[in-house]
């Protein structure tokens, strides 16, 4: 019954690489999870960096807080899913 309300929102998930409802997963989507993951970590840890060692440059700063405040979401999002 979940399947058929919910087709959408896990095909959704599904492609995200969050393996929601299913029985085995693929060692494919094994490592493009590990892949994605390490992806999005590094991205945050590089934007965090760049925020820290850009302090003086307030444009700068502004598009560093405007890329973190939504990877941070997705990030909480991704961690409390999986």
């Amino acid at each position: 019954m979940i399947d058929t309300y919910f087709r959408i929102p896990l095909l959704v998930l599904r492609l995200g690489g969050i393996p929601i409802k299913l029985q085995s997963v693929s060692i494919g989507h094994r490592i493009y999870n590990e892949v994605l993951t390490l992806c999005f970590h590094i991205t945050v840890v590089a934007v965090i960096m760049d925020f820290v060692l850009i302090v003086e440059d307030i444009q700068e700063s502004m598009k560093n807080v405007r890329v973190l405040m939504p990877g941070f979401a997705v990030l909480w999002l991704h961690l409390y899913l999986r």
